[in-house]
């Protein structure tokens, strides 16, 4: 068979978005994005209407700058924040546990204008609480009874004045009344919820964000009232701030501890030293005047003891750290961790290691995985699987910084070993000279050793202090939270046009994908778009509970309902047919047409509708029509037509049966029929026999248009079988059931054989799509 073509430039168009196609799907499922859309804006409608007014407050912390991982450092300060210790006190002091019950929004009372302070314990009774205030100035708390029982219990009853000075403590909650009293109504009402459920609840509503440095930490936190607002905010942040001041506070105290008790003993040994050299110059005056080679040899005895000296004293300091490491063994407990940690982290603080470079790495990590172990811990617990990964770091830390400190304490002693060899050799040169000489030196030289040692004590204990001072300014609240002054959730109108535009769009999406994801043809456009292929013709879809009113009633009765041209009725249907066979009769691809193949992709779409309709408006046109049933399998013509269904075709091919008898002549002028005859068990083979070909000789002898009516292409390849033989082929399509795919695989069933396919036929269309020049014949 030739390619395909198009009588129109239109056809030629690639496939893209065809605009029409949707717009067409929202007007054929106006109903379902309609409905969805109701479906969604009514229940966000319902919901904006019943949402409870949020006020949001927010706080600012500021923090020392640092480098470092950022993100995980945010991530620790995040932990911490939420952590559940910091919730529960805040819960507790603000008395997040009760909520203030009011009619509707307008008449909203928030618990400031009765309660001048409320507070609770972590566990304060639920339930459902009343306030009743009297006209002789008492008032009475009660408390709902359970379901099972009516009424309300007294659980506390007194002098309004004395509640507005004197805390009233009652199931667990404390308060105290406003000071207007005259503005309390008859009865307030409140809720006491569950102290751990409120808890969780306030974990899950702080947020925090950070700048891009880290340095900056905003916390905001949401509730009905804005005062409670910015209570919550303020007070998070001070928890906050205060904890992280005594975490570095406990380390700078551990330190100062140590460092004041040295001093304190060089001190003493300074003034020791003071008072021999004063008493040695009362006695021997005179003496102090050395020579000038007995300075020499007491300056370098002197320089080599002073090291010596030093060496010695951060050995000793040296030696007590490991003890106390020693003596404070791991137990797998926080406690005990920190308290080693603390030991360690002096340790790697003392002058020796300063210049070792080895020490710097676990230097920082003792620092960085005790920072990030404390916050952890205090945002879960050190059963937490990060703490317990960290504290092994925290060991194995620990393990190298004592394996870098007795190597350095070796090499200490070496060093030592040799200044004393040093000092001994000046000893024997000094022993020369006078014993008063020497003994002055000596006391010089060790006045001197002390002198230093204090000053170089008291520098560290004065950078400590200076530390301790600026500490507290490494965290601090920059801005404290404000009363918001409008709610984050007001405009409640915006909201609910935002539910109705978002369940429209939803709604046009939905159609939309419904229509994207149908890949039938319903237009001549579809099919001419994808199947490459002429549009004969629209046949609109038919109702046939409006038939009767374009029919003869008595006429119908004879026939199938589905005989809808047997007359000249100006119907659209009929005026479909009419352009139909104008179509068929015209066709530029093809001269003369008599023997024409009708087929369709698939049973139902309409093939033998089309077949006898067709057939009935060619005989209108005078001439001698012959419409064959060659359905072989499922033939129905017989039925449409009322005739016999035997003998039939089937019944000539097998068994020679003479035309005249087959030939069963109509109640339209001018149309025979064939009916399919029994039934045989292989069709194909004899509709490509000789006896085929006697029989299309001699039907054409006989009449002017002869038309096939032929099983569907999916059920059987009859169709091409007889179109190989005739003039033409007509495909009918159903418009809204035909699959593309499937219609394009079956078409290609015609391009390897001697088949002219004129076109194709779509049925089922609507009337206006099908022959909208004729709409004026029903107004």
């Amino acid at each position: 068979m030739d390619d395909f073509y198009f009588e129109d430039d239109e056809s030629q168009q690639e496939t893209g978005f065809d605009l029409r196609r949707y717009w067409k799907a929202l007007l054929k499922r106006w109903w379902l994005w309609s409905l969805i859309t109701v479906l969604v804006a009514v229940p966000w409608a319902f919901f904006v209407k019943q949402e409870k007014t949020l006020f949001e407050a927010n706080a600012r912390i500021q923090f020392k700058s640092f480098a470092g991982d950022e993100a995980a450092l945010a991530a620790s300060r995040q932990q911490v924040l939420t952590s559940r210790t910091f919730a529960e006190q805040v819960v507790a002091e603000l008395g997040l546990v009760m909520e203030m019950e009011s009619g509707d929004a307008d008449s909203v009372i928030h618990r400031r204008q009765v309660f001048g302070a409320f507070s609770s314990t972590e566990t304060p009774i639920p339930g459902k609480y009343t306030l009743r205030f009297f006209n002789d100035g008492t008032f009475e708390l009660l408390q709902e009874n359970k379901p099972l029982d009516n009424g309300f219990t007294t659980v506390y009853s007194g002098d309004v004045t004395t509640a507005k000075y004197d805390t009233v403590a009652v199931n667990g909650f404390r308060f105290l009344l406003h000071d207007d009293s005259n503005e309390f109504p008859d009865e307030i009402q409140f809720t006491v919820k569950d102290f751990r459920g409120i808890v969780r609840s306030f974990q899950s509503q702080v947020k925090s964000n950070f700048n891009r440095s880290g340095t900056l930490m905003d916390i905001s936190l949401q509730h009905q009232d804005p005062f409670i607002a910015m209570q919550m905010a303020n007070m998070l942040a001070e928890l906050y701030v205060r904890k992280s001041v005594e975490v570095t506070s406990g380390e700078s105290e551990q330190q100062a501890q140590i460092l004041n008790e040295q001093l304190k003993i060089a001190e003493e040994n300074l003034k020791t030293s003071n008072q021999k050299l004063l008493s040695f110059r009362k006695a021997n005056l005179g003496v102090y005047d050395l020579e000038t080679q007995a300075s020499n040899y007491l300056k370098k005895k002197a320089e080599a003891e002073s090291e010596r000296d030093g060496l010695l004293q951060w050995q000793s300091s040296l030696n007590e750290l490991l003890t106390q490491a020693e003596a404070v063994l791991p137990d797998g407990t926080s406690r005990i961790l920190l308290e080693r940690n603390s030991i360690f982290h002096e340790l790697v603080k003392l002058p020796i290691f300063d210049a070792n470079a080895s020490m710097a790495i676990p230097k920082a990590k003792i620092v960085n995985l005790e920072q990030e172990y404390r916050s952890i811990i205090a945002a879960t617990s050190e059963a937490n699987d990060r703490a317990i990964e960290i504290a092994d770091e925290l060991n194995n830390v620990h393990k190298q910084v004592e394996s870098i400190a007795r190597r350095e304490n070796r090499n200490v002693s070496a060093k030592i070993r040799k200044l004393n060899t040093e000092i001994a050799d000046m000893d024997g040169k000094l022993g020369r000279l006078p014993a008063q000489e020497s003994q002055y030196a000596d006391l010089q030289r060790e006045n001197k050793e002390l002198q230093d040692i204090f000053n170089n004590l008291s520098a560290q204990n004065s950078k400590l202090k200076i530390r301790e001072g600026t500490d507290t300014e490494d965290i601090r609240i920059l801005d404290p939270a404000i009363v918001p002054i409008e709610p984050i959730n007001g405009n409640k109108k915006v909201k609910a046009l935002i539910g109705v535009i978002g369940g429209f769009l939803l709604g046009i999406g939905v159609t939309f994908a419904i229509e994207f994801l149908d890949k039938t043809m319903k237009t001549v456009h579809d099919v001419k778009r994808y199947l490459r292929v002429n549009v004969l013709g629209a046949i609109p879809e038919v109702d046939f509970k409006d038939v009767y009113e374009y029919q003869d009633s008595e006429k119908i009765k004879m026939i199938d309902n589905q005989l809808v041209t047997h007359d000249y009725s100006p119907t659209p249907i009929g005026e479909a047919y009419r352009s139909l066979r104008t179509s068929i009769m015209f066709s530029k691809d093809v001269g003369r047409i008599q023997t024409l193949v009708v087929t369709s992709m698939a049973p139902g779409d309409g093939k033998s509708f089309t077949s006898a309709n067709l057939a009935i408006t060619m005989a209108q046109q005078k001439s001698n029509t012959l419409l064959i049933d060659c359905d072989l399998r499922r033939g129905v013509l017989h039925n449409t037509f009322g005739i016999g269904k035997e003998p039939g075709f089937s019944n000539y091919l097998t068994a020679s049966v003479p035309i005249p008898e087959l030939v069963h002549e109509t109640h339209i002028p001018n149309l025979s029929v064939i009916s399919c005859g029994s039934l045989i068990p292989n069709p194909s083979e004899l509709l490509g026999s000789h006896q085929m070909q006697r029989f299309l000789d001699d039907i054409r002898r006989r009449f002017d248009l002869i038309i096939f009516d032929t099983p569907p292409l999916n059920a059987a390849t009859d169709a091409v079988v007889i179109g190989t033989q005739v003039d033409a082929t007509v495909i009918v399509i159903r418009a809204g059931k035909t699959h593309r795919d499937v219609a394009r695989q079956k078409m290609e069933l015609y391009q390897h054989v001697p088949a002219k396919v004129i076109g194709v036929i779509l049925n089922g269309t609507n009337v206006d799509l099908a022959h909208e020049g004729y709409s004026y014949y029903h107004y």
